[in-house]
């Protein structure tokens, strides 16, 4: 595999940062799309009748990044402490734990593109923008903590 692309000490910071970064952007773009959409009135409700079954995935949907976070902090804390003592980390290690923030990231955002189609399809302005907010800070939890 070429270096430049490989995972290493050198590069999962800044590589988990900006992953992170640009994943975390989305739900503030939805928000701000959802009420300029709103303002502007541009969509009539497609299907009002499914609001509930949009509240419930969205419900579900937020719950889901829980699934994951202990395996990320724990491989992220191993990752951590080998930095730390200047031990070099596997590349397995440094893939399971990419391959984790990637996942535990797009379960974060899984609500807000739910909230978002909560709009389109039911109008239902509070509880899309709840859940997109919702999104925004459960991303939090998956945030790169490699120093």
């Amino acid at each position: 595999m070429n270096q430049a692309k490989q995972l290493n000490d050198t590069n999962i910071k800044t590589n988990s940062k900006i992953f992170w970064s640009s994943m975390q952007a989305s739900s503030p773009m939805f928000l701000v799309l959802v009420y300029f959409m709103d303002k502007q009135s541009l969509l009539d409700p497609i299907v009002p009748d499914l609001n509930n079954i949009f509240i419930g995935l969205c419900v579900i949907s937020v719950v889901a990044p829980f699934v994951f976070l202990g395996h990320f902090k724990r491989i992220q804390n191993i990752i951590q402490d080998n930095l730390k003592i200047g031990v070099d980390n596997e590349a397995t290690e440094l893939q399971r734990y990419f391959t984790f923030l990637v996942i535990g990231m797009a379960l974060c955002n899984l609500s807000s593109m739910f909230g978002l189609v909560l709009y389109i399809v039911a109008g239902d302005y509070f509880y899309s923008l709840f859940f997109i907010a919702i999104s925004f800070l459960l991303g939090f939890m998956y945030k790169p903590e490699l120093k």
